[in-house]
């Protein structure tokens, strides 16, 4: 269970903002424990990479906020 309130709202970051938070996230993943298997360490990174995407506003938001076309 999350104890991020699904109702709160998402804060639209800016294209370099994400890029940057992406790449904490493949960068903090990389240091992969020696003892887990990589299949299982791409695993991980995907499920990461797929809760940040969540926590972020949908494309459709974004557009519809003017603040990508």
């Amino acid at each position: 269970m999350s104890i991020v309130s699904e109702n709160a709202e998402k804060k639209f970051l800016t294209h370099t903002e994400i890029g940057m938070n992406v790449e904490a996230i493949v960068h903090s993943n990389a240091m992969f424990d020696p003892h887990q298997h990589s299949r299982v360490s791409l695993n991980q990174l995907i499920l990461d990479l797929i809760k940040y995407r969540d926590s972020l506003p949908t494309i459709e938001e974004y557009i519809k906020s003017g603040r990508i076309k």
